[in-house]
């Protein structure tokens, strides 16, 4: 069946992740089926593979679809209504809401910081320092492969997921949880083809420190500084998208 034709003010990304939602709606793609290669969408839709790209992995991300390295992408085990539902959220709410995003996670994170000095157990630095060495020996070994660099990013996804509990703010964790997925949107922006950079292992470093020292307003200005970075990124990241989507217009057009 013919793509949908791509209005003047939707994404190209956006536009990708319309059509995918409709080919699974038509029952063109089923759960558990493998989808089309890069190229072949990319010849579907009639757009370059960036915004091809772009789209799987935040459809990736939202759980829609299920990558394996060296096998190729599948559509997840998922009602159509929660399909429809994630799919109707990231078309609507990406484009728009990123910065917002990343401005919550700032200021949840740097409340988590500030919470998981003062309170922060025995049990709490152990994760803290088990998170901190897996991130250094993945780094270490690291290879520029999907599988290395997903398992890169769930340790930074763990180390800020202790952080928020060692705050030990039954309120925060839940708002947190309920979030994680959304929040998750702005990190897939920001964590790029290489993983995370030492750099990034050393701002981590930076707030372990002040959380075992019992440093609660050196935690949360060590993180409001790594989130700084993030958001330098972001920007970043965002204005090169946009540039793809220029170049991408210019040549359909």
């Amino acid at each position: 069946m013919k793509a949908e034709t791509k209005s003047t003010n939707v994404r190209y990304y956006e536009y990708v992740i319309d059509n995918i939602k409709g080919m699974i709606i038509r029952g063109e793609l089923k759960q558990g089926e493998k989808i089309p290669s890069e190229r072949e969408l990319a010849e579907r839709f009639n757009v370059s593979r960036v915004p091809i790209r772009e789209a799987l992995k935040i459809l990736e991300y939202m759980g829609i679809l299920d990558s394996t390295q060296g096998d190729g992408t599948y559509v997840r085990n998922f009602t159509v209504p929660d399909l429809i539902e994630r799919m109707n959220f990231i078309v609507t709410g990406t484009a728009d809401t990123i910065m917002d995003l990343l401005e919550l996670r700032i200021d949840l994170e740097c409340f988590a910081a500030y919470y998981a000095a003062l309170r922060r157990t025995d049990e709490d630095i152990a994760l803290f320092r088990k998170a901190l060495l897996d991130m250094r020996e993945a780094k270490r070994n690291s290879t520029p492969d999907g599988e290395t660099i997903a398992r890169l990013r769930q340790l930074s996804h763990q180390f800020h997921r202790c952080l928020v509990q060692a705050a030990h703010n039954a309120v925060l964790t839940s708002v947190y949880e309920n979030l994680y997925e959304l929040l998750d949107i702005s990190r897939q922006f920001t964590i790029d083809t290489s993983g995370i950079s030492y750099d990034s292992i050393l701002a981590h470093e930076a707030i372990f420190n002040r959380i075992i020292q019992q440093d609660a307003e050196g935690a949360r200005q060590s993180m409001k500084e790594h989130l700084s970075e993030v958001r330098i990124k972001l920007n970043a990241t965002l204005a090169d998208a946009e540039t793809a989507e220029l170049s991408q217009a210019h040549s359909v057009s």
